[in-house]
C-alpha cells in the first residue's frame, strides 16, 4: 500500500492543486454570464485560430529537429512533428508529463536513437521556450498592470531556467573534466551499475551537446516563429470571445498560462490553466465570467485539436497508446 501511495503521489498531488485552481476559478462565477459569454463566440475567428494552430505544430516540431540534428542529420520535419503530436496527446490524458517520456520513447524508436538522447533534447526545448516567454515576459511587464505576485512568480520561473540554461552551458564547455569527476564517483558509489549510468550520462550529454553548436540557434528561432504564432492563436480567441485588447494581453495570457502548466496539476492542466489565464484578463479589465469564458474556449482548442489529431496519428500508425506509456516508463 505504502508503494502504491509513493507512485501516485504527484497525481494526488496534481488532482488537489487542480481541484483548488478549479474552485478559484468559479469562485462568485454568474453562471449565466457565463453561458452568454459562451454563446457568444465568432465561430470565424475560431477556424483561423485552428489553422494557426496547425502551423504551431510543425513549427515546434522543426525547432525539435534541429536540437535532434546533431545525432542524426536525416531527420525529418514529418518524424518530429508527428511524435510531437502524439507527446501532446498523452500529456492531455496522462498524469506526470507523461507525454515528454512519450516523446523521447517513440523518437528512439522511430530514428534508431538512444531514448534518453531523445528525452534530454525535449528538456533543452523547454528551457528554450522559457526562455523566450521570459524574454517577452520582461520586455512587457512595464507596460502591463498584474497583481505583484503574479508578476513575481513569472520572473521566478523565467530567471530559474536562465539559470539552468547557463550552468548547462558551462558544464558543457567543461564536458570531459565534468564526467571524469562524474565517473570516478560513479565508480566508488555504485561498482558494477556505474558503467550503465555511465552509459546514460554519455547519452544525455550528446543530446545536450547542440547548446554549444549553432544548431541552438536554428532550434530558438523556430520556437521563437512558434511562440508568436501562439500569441497569434491567443489573440483570435480573444477576439472570437468578443474581447478586443491590445496584442500584449494575448502575451500575458500565453506566458502565464504557458509557466501554469509547469505546476503539478490534472491531466491538461485543467484549472491551473484556467485560473492563470482568469487572474491575467482580469488585470486588463475583463470580468470573471467572460475571463472564465475565453480559457475554457482557449484551452478546449488546443485540447481537442491535440488529442484527436494524436488519437488518429497513434491509430494510422498501427501504436497502442498503452504500451507507449508503459514501455517509456521502462526504458526511459
Amino acid at each position: 500500500m505504502a508503494s502504491y501511495w509513493r507512485a501516485h503521489l504527484n497525481f494526488l498531488i496534481g488532482l488537489l492543486i487542480s481541484a483548488a485552481a478549479i474552485y478559484l476559478s468559479l469562485r462568485k462565477i454568474d453562471f449565466n454570464a457565463l453561458w452568454a459569454s459562451l454563446q457568444s463566440v465568432n465561430f470565424l475567428y475560431l477556424v483561423l485560430a485552428m489553422a494557426g494552430q496547425v502551423s504551431c505544430f510543425f513549427l515546434k516540431g522543426n525547432g525539435w529537429r534541429y536540437l535532434l540534428k546533431p545525432a542524426k542529420k536525416s531527420i525529418s520535419l514529418i518524424s518530429t512533428t508527428i511524435v510531437l503530436i502524439i507527446g501532446l496527446m498523452v500529456n492531455n490524458l496522462f498524469p506526470a508529463k507523461m507525454g515528454e517520456l512519450a516523446r523521447g520513447y517513440l523518437m528512439g524508436e522511430r530514428e534508431k536513437l538512444p531514448k534518453t538522447l531523445c528525452l534530454s533534447t525535449v528538456a533543452v526545448e523547454h528551457l528554450l521556450d522559457i526562455l523566450v516567454l521570459t524574454a517577452f515576459l520582461l520586455i512587457l511587464l512595464p507596460s502591463v498592470s498584474l497583481p505583484p505576485w503574479l508578476r513575481t512568480s513569472g520572473m521566478l520561473v523565467g530567471f530559474v531556467a536562465l539559470a539552468m540554461i547557463l550552468v548547462l552551458f558551462v558544464v558543457m564547455r567543461r564536458e570531459e573534466k565534468f564526467l571524469g569527476w562524474v565517473n570516478k564517483l560513479l565508480a566508488r558509489l555504485f561498482g558494477r551499475f556505474a558503467e550503465k549510468i555511465q552509459s546514460v550520462l554519455n547519452n544525455i550529454f550528446q543530446g545536450t551537446r547542440v547548446v554549444t553548436g549553432r544548431y541552438i540557434f536554428y532550434a530558438l528561432a523556430a520556437l521563437l516563429s512558434m511562440w508568436l504564432m501562439v500569441f497569434l492563436v491567443a489573440h483570435l480567441v480573444l477576439a472570437a470571445c468578443g474581447i478586443f485588447l491590445p496584442f500584449q494581453a494575448a502575451v500575458m495570457v500565453v506566458v502565464f498560462a504557458a509557466f501554469a502548466k509547469i505546476i503539478p496539476s490534472s491531466p491538461g492542466a485543467i484549472g491551473t490553466f484556467h485560473y492563470a489565464v482568469i487572474l491575467v484578463l482580469m488585470s486588463f479589465q475583463v470580468s470573471k465570467e467572460v475571463a472564465l469564458g475565453y480559457a475554457i474556449v482557449l484551452h478546449a482548442l488546443s485540447f481537442l485539436m491535440e488529442t484527436s489529431l494524436g488519437v488518429v496519428l497513434v491509430f494510422a500508425g498501427n501504436l497502442s497508446l498503452g504500451r507507449i506509456t508503459q514501455r517509456a516508463e521502462e526504458s526511459l
